[in-house]
């Protein structure tokens, strides 16, 4: 390759010039680049490079105009969105913005705006439905901020506690409070409400309001915090009637108690005067009968025994209305009683006939009771076992099973047996279901069973069969 003098490269800088000035065919067509090769082809090369260049200038020119055709657009779909927000903004959710085929970000952004609609459009009408709902409730339905103040009501609220402002500012929850030296005052007042709020705790409590005519109208409260503001619900319910209720309830269970304690100690006083009167008429009666046996008739001594019988059968009857008026009111301690020894402590001491076979099917738990109750329990049931037993070999049996939170205890018999019409009235109380002159009875056993199991929060029933016998259940709590 010749090198390049002086004049080459003014040639050079002159076709570069042209160049610049966006003149490449004159470059390449100049006589001087026919005649140098090296020339040529740095003018071809720049040739090269301006056609890109030109080309790029017309991507450039096309992009611009293409930018400007997607301003344009792009104006018309924001100012499309824009509006459909104002829209939105003004609670009008039947404006839907356009879609068009491209499916584009700004068709997404008008789908997405139309959901937002449809959604809020849906929210609106479940909140209005809401509302409506929440005005015509009967219960008191106040919103209140964490300060306590008032921010809205519902219709029952303002009939009954008057309107939440006063002079343009808001009232406060505690001031509706009808006793504000009351133990739950505090719950309402600022720092009581802000600790609710704080350990997302819901209050339920029984509280009085003050009303527009300043009475006192009670009621039972559910104060809750809001889960998406610091705000809190209250929803209060009238409870006049029931606290009228409560309070005839418990004048009457006063009234009760009342005639219970002097029914008792007219039951106490009554049998326990009476014995003493008793005692003397049989000791006269037997002293008369004893001295005056040879003189007397033989219609006078049977009256005078039955004199005897009868004074002694009103002994009894004292004695177990005694019995009966003392359960519930023993001094004795509760303690550990041994079931099953003292079962057979009273079977001795019954006097069970050697005709009749006393059997404990199960092992007896021990129950934490009153001893003497227990005494008179199986004593009754024992007895009562033993007296109606018709059979030559008679068959008592004794058992328990585990009901979970009670023990169910059993005495069974295979005497007479009883018919289903009585099974209630065994256990009322001077109820026989034998003549009294046929069968020494003062009725009183079963009643005296009965009550004591209930005082022990247990039941006690029969199950029997006339002639086969009958089975006594009882439950007592473990």
């Amino acid at each position: 390759m010749s090198a390049i003098d002086a004049n080459e490269v003014k040639i050079i800088l002159r076709q570069i010039a042209d160049i610049k000035e966006g003149n490449f065919k004159r470059a390449a067509e100049s006589r001087e680049t026919m005649e140098n090769p090296f020339l040529g082809a740095v003018i071809k090369e720049l040739s090269n490079i301006n056609e890109v260049i030109i080309q790029n200038e017309s991507q450039r020119k096309k992009a611009e105009e293409e930018n400007k055709v997607y301003k344009a657009y792009s104006e018309v779909r924001l100012h499309d969105a824009s509006e459909m927000l104002m829209e939105i903004a003004s609670l009008n959710f039947d404006k839907r913005a356009r879609v068009t085929q491209k499916l584009d970000a700004y068709d997404g952004l008008s789908q997405g705006l139309n959901m937002l609609s449809e959604e809020l459009k849906s929210s609106t009408v479940s909140r209005n439905y809401l509302d409506d709902i929440f005005q015509s409730m009967t219960e008191i339905l106040i919103v209140v901020d964490a300060m306590g103040f008032i921010q809205s009501g519902n219709e029952a609220a303002k009939q009954v506690l008057g309107e939440f402002e006063e002079g343009g500012s808001k009232k406060c929850l505690a001031d509706f409070i009808y006793n504000q030296q009351h133990q739950d005052y505090k719950n309402f007042t600022p720092q009581g409400l802000r600790s609710i709020i704080k350990h997302h705790n819901t209050l339920q409590i029984e509280i009085s309001l003050l009303t527009t005519d300043a009475r006192e109208l009670p009621v039972e409260v559910v104060l809750s915090p809001m889960r998406r503001s610091n705000g809190l619900v209250l929803l209060a319910r009238d409870i006049t009637e029931r606290k009228l209720a409560e309070l005839r309830q418990q004048k009457l269970l006063s009234n009760l108690e009342k005639s219970n304690r002097e029914l008792k100690q007219f039951a106490y006083i009554t049998s326990h005067d009476l014995k003493a009167p008793l005692r003397a008429i049989s000791m006269l009666a037997q002293r008369i009968y004893e001295e005056n046996i040879e003189v007397v008739s033989d219609e006078s001594a049977k009256n005078l025994e039955l004199l005897i019988d009868r004074v002694k059968r009103m002994y009894s009857f004292l004695e177990g209305v005694l019995v009966y008026s003392k359960i519930g009111q023993s001094e004795e301690d509760p303690e550990e009683v041994e079931l099953n020894q003292l079962v057979r402590q009273i079977v001795d001491a019954v006097a069970v006939p050697q005709a009749i076979e006393v059997k404990m099917d199960k092992t007896l738990p021990p129950i934490r009771a009153v001893k003497t109750h227990m005494i008179q329990l199986f004593q009754n049931l024992l007895s009562n076992a033993v007296k109606y037993m018709d059979k030559s070999k008679g068959l008592i049996n004794v058992g328990c099973e585990d009901k979970g939170g009670q023990w169910e205890f059993y005495v069974k018999d295979n005497g007479r047996g009883i018919e289903s019409a009585h099974f209630e009235r065994i256990f009322v109380i001077f109820q026989t279901l034998t003549a009294r002159d046929d069968m020494e009875s003062t009725g009183m056993g079963l009643t005296i069973v009965k009550k004591i199991v209930q005082q022990y929060g247990g039941d006690i029933w029969v199950e029997s069969v006339p002639g086969k016998g009958s089975r006594f259940y009882f439950t007592l709590n473990k």
